[in-house]
């Protein structure tokens, strides 16, 4: 079996790596510039929310922006009861 490989001179390398260094960039820039789009390249949805360690905090139209903040598992035990409390630190205002 004969496997015809094209031939790719230094030009063609150059603009592919070049294509590809810019989608690098873009992809780094836009998770900064975005929440939204870090979520959706960083984290993925869970169904438990013990299973969780971050948590996307989405406020009121004009009452502030989109942030991404880490969640708490706290145990307390309470006259025999095992309370587990979930909460996040602290969002900018």
């Amino acid at each position: 079996m004969v496997t015809i490989v094209p031939s790719i001179d230094i030009v063609d390398a150059l603009i592919v790596l070049g294509g590809l260094v810019s989608i690098h960039v873009l992809t780094l820039l836009f998770t900064a510039w975005s929440i939204d789009f870090k979520c959706f390249v960083q984290y993925s949805k869970v169904n438990d929310i013990y299973a969780a360690d971050s948590c996307k905090v989405t406020p009121a139209k004009f009452s502030g922006s989109k942030e991404v903040v880490p969640l708490h598992i706290r145990q307390q035990d309470s006259n025999g009861f095992i309370l587990q409390i979930v909460f996040f630190g602290e969002v900018k205002k």
